[in-house]
């Protein structure tokens, strides 16, 4: 067995103890030394991943802005209008969600498919047709595959 100096006090003990017997330093094992090596690696990446993620995220939103310098007034009403075409139908969904939940037996048996996959439909009279679709235990327990869409749960304007 070597002798190994104490970072500490600077005395020589055993390097089979596995603590400075004058000072009670604890030695560092090779193993805690790979772990913290090992964590301050991953913090460096995960940092570098941060800052490639906002580069990439500002470049998008440049080219997002640059884009929508270029288009003329007609093209810029229309896409203002597809963007407030899609919150209303978005909306829609979310509040047909919430009143579906609200009309179910048990509601947390709800197996829906995602919203942005349920059939919308904006009519002519202003309203907002939302199917949503999956399954749900009915009264008795058994779970109900389907299409809502006999029932009139709400409606927007």
């Amino acid at each position: 067995m070597a002798l190994v100096k104490c970072k500490e006090c600077g005395k020589e003990f055993s390097s089979s103890a596995r603590a400075c017997p004058n000072c009670g330093k604890r030695r560092t094992s090779f193993v805690t030394k790979l772990f913290a090596g090992f964590f301050i690696l991953v913090g460096v990446f995960t940092v570098w991943g941060m800052i490639q993620g906002q580069k990439a995220s500002d470049a998008a939103a440049e080219r997002e802005a640059a884009r929508l310098a270029a288009l003329n007034p007609a093209q810029r009403a229309a896409e203002e209008a597809a963007k407030a075409r899609e919150q209303r139908l978005s909306a829609a969904r979310g509040a047909c969600l919430i009143a579906l939940k609200s009309v179910l037996h048990d509601p947390d048996s709800a197996k829906l498919e995602s919203t942005s996959r349920w059939y919308v439909e904006e009519r002519k009279d202003g309203t907002i047709l939302v199917q949503p679709s999956g399954r749900a235990k009915n009264a008795f327990g058994a779970y109900i595959n389907g299409v809502v869409s006999d029932r009139h749960i709400g409606a927007t304007s």
